[in-house]
């Protein structure tokens, strides 16, 4: 994609805030040639907190060698094997709401007092659907959980959703690394991936698409360290046709045939689908939730695995992934053979993606008019065709789709003003033009653009939105602040989700949907910029990927919520009137900054159900 490029943020966002622990100076580490001043601190602060979480649930009346907690899955805290879940239960119930059709996620962390190893975790929850994981701790760099800078040392991160946890291979002592295991003919062998970026020996010859390194299909055994908490994800899927109401279940903990605990589940079924996301100050444009390189590409997955059938199961797996956790917008089109692309966007429909509107390849020729100039006769001749070509393409592969097409990346005002002639036979065509960009944009060419990324951040959309919104034409969402690469799955979920969305973006489309890198320590300025990793089956898991789906999903309930409200003030009585208008009051006056996600999005369920009962629905 044009626009795909590390940019330098306008600004940075800090998440949490960092002990003072973390940032005391410590001996250098052998291996890494670094201070690893933050695992340092996290490691001596473990051996003491310990010691006092165990004794906080003895005195608490806890007596058995298992204790556990439900605690909420979308959290700001950083959860590992020392942190006391302030925000949990003791004994809780692990419980989620989810509309029919909806993916959604639960947790509960396990606390031993006793060293197990060969623990297993069965669900019983009759009637859904559910997969339950291990969250993997395992070393990022400094910065991890807070920014998508880069930082000297190693930190341990929560952040990979397991099914086996042997999967990697972390170690904690003289020298702190990940190691990825890659299992062949019976014997595993594993490869370094932590080495710092200077390691001029580091050649680990590790392949994530490798055949032998792959995650499990299910949660295998796992093991408890004594004195320490360890967390666990479950994500329950409601079918569309679901029956509503309240399913219960447990999760089972056992050793060797013996029960070491037994965990409650309750999980409610909405009587309702959630729409597709549509705006919030424009409720009928469909709201674009993506991120710039989601989409898979066909040609590279067949070099990496070898083989193209192959690679194309892989690439109809990762589709799916991505329509599960609720990345809907994507499908990014490219020119080429059109029987490949045909077979893509037949594919796209047959898992559900909405293809009314489609980001796509503009086969735009390239002028090099970077620093201004003029388009030459042969410049406007080119733009001519290739933007009747581009609409004859796109009409016999996506007929009726609003297409749009991106071209450069935060370009300044000399290249749009040479552009704009461009701009105009592409939109001439009815194919809409954009570009990730700053104010450039807007001065200089500000109603010759239809959608774009702007380099800001989502709490400030309200202001930045505003020109473009009263322009008319186009989708606009935010990229740089942040950019991905936090595994804070509560703080992704905020920024690509309701607090955008409140104050006016009509797209979510960040910089960017990464791939790995298994090595967090592998570039200079920024970490890799990941949302999820790869094994050879498919895309992975992390608790990043699943905030990303709720983002989204907050925003389908907002807008279910204002189409209720809208219908309820056209078509209702006083009563129904009243209350679609308190509840458009209570998206109003929402704390965009700093509203509980998980308490908004049960008050947004309570004025939908009681919106749809007064319709009679």
């Amino acid at each position: 994609m044009p626009f795909m490029k590390n940019r330098i943020a306008s600004s940075v966002s800090v998440l949490v805030p960092i002990v003072a622990a973390t940032i005391a100076a410590f001996p250098l580490n052998s291996s890494a040639g670094v201070e690893d001043t933050v695992w340092n601190a996290q490691r001596e602060r473990a051996k003491e907190l310990k010691k006092v979480n165990a004794k906080r649930l003895r005195d608490a009346g806890e007596k058995g060698d298992v204790a556990y907690f439900a605690v909420p899955a979308m959290s700001e805290v950083m959860r590992l094997d020392d942190t006391w879940p302030e925000d949990g239960e003791l004994n809780g119930t692990v419980r989620c709401v989810l509309a029919k059709g909806e993916f959604e996620s639960c947790s509960f962390q396990l606390f031993s007092f006793r060293d197990f190893d060969d623990v297993e975790l069965k669900v019983d929850l009759p009637g859904l659907k559910n997969d339950i994981r291990v969250v993997k701790l395992w070393f990022q760099n400094g910065n991890g959980w807070v920014s998508y800078f880069d930082d000297t040392g190693l930190k341990l991160t929560p952040e990979l959703l397991l099914h086996d946890e042997n999967l990697i291979k972390v170690v904690k002592d003289k020298e702190p690394a990940n190691y990825a295991r890659v299992r062949k003919d019976g014997k595993d062998k594993y490869h370094w991936i932590s080495a710092p970026k200077k390691a001029d020996s580091y050649n680990s010859g590790f392949n994530q698409y490798d055949q032998g390194f792959y995650d499990a299909d299910k949660l295998l055994p796992v093991s408890l360290e004594k004195d320490s908490f360890k967390q666990f994800f479950i994500t329950v899927n409601a079918d569309k046709n679901q029956k509503s109401g309240i399913y219960k279940g447990k999760v089972t903990v056992t050793r060797k045939g013996k029960t070491l605990a037994t965990v409650p589940l309750s999980v409610r079924v909405l009587p309702f689908e959630l729409p597709m996301p549509k705006g919030y100050l424009e409720p009928e444009k469909p709201y674009l939730h993506s991120c710039m390189g989601a989409m898979p590409n066909l040609g590279r997955l067949t070099a990496a695995l070898g083989d193209a059938e192959k690679a194309k199961t892989y690439y109809l797996g990762r589709l799916k992934s991505l329509y599960e956790h609720s990345v809907f917008h994507a499908p990014y089109i490219y020119e080429g053979d059109f029987e490949r692309q045909k077979w893509i966007v037949d594919s796209l429909r047959k898992i559900g993606f909405p293809l009314d509107v489609v980001i796509c390849n503009p086969r735009v020729p390239w002028f090099a008019l970077n620093f201004g100039g003029r388009m030459s006769w042969r410049n406007y001749y080119d733009s001519v065709v290739s933007a009747r070509e581009c609409r004859e393409y796109y009409d016999k592969l996506l007929p009726g789709s609003t297409i749009l097409c991106a071209h450069g990346d935060e370009q300044g005002t000399a290249f749009v003003t040479a552009h704009r002639e461009l701009f105009r036979e592409y939109e001439k065509q009815g194919i809409h033009m954009g570009c990730a960009g700053h104010d450039a944009l807007l001065y200089k060419g500000g109603y010759a653009y239809s959608f774009m990324p702007l380099g800001t951040s989502p709490d400030a959309m309200i202001s930045k939105t505003r020109p473009w919104r009263e322009i008319g034409n186009t989708w606009l969402g935010f990229y740089a602040a942040q950019h991905t690469a936090s595994e804070n799955p509560q703080f992704v979920r905020r920024q690509h989700g309701l607090l955008g969305w409140l104050n006016g973006a009509t797209m979510s489309y960040n910089y960017e949907f990464a791939i790995g890198s298994f090595n967090d320590r592998a570039n200079v300025l920024y970490r890799p910029m990941v949302v999820s990793y790869a094994d050879s089956k498919g895309l992975m898991e992390t608790i990043q990927y699943a905030g990303f789906r709720e983002a989204c999903d907050d925003i389908r309930y907002a807008t279910y919520l204002r189409q209720l409200a809208d219908e309820s003030i056209a078509k209702g009585d006083v009563d129904a009137r009243l209350l679609a208008k308190k509840a458009r009051m209570y998206l109003a006056m929402l704390n965009r900054d700093s509203v509980d996600l998980n308490l908004a999005r049960l008050e947004m369920i309570e004025y939908i159900l009681k919106m749809r009962e007064a319709l009679g629905k």
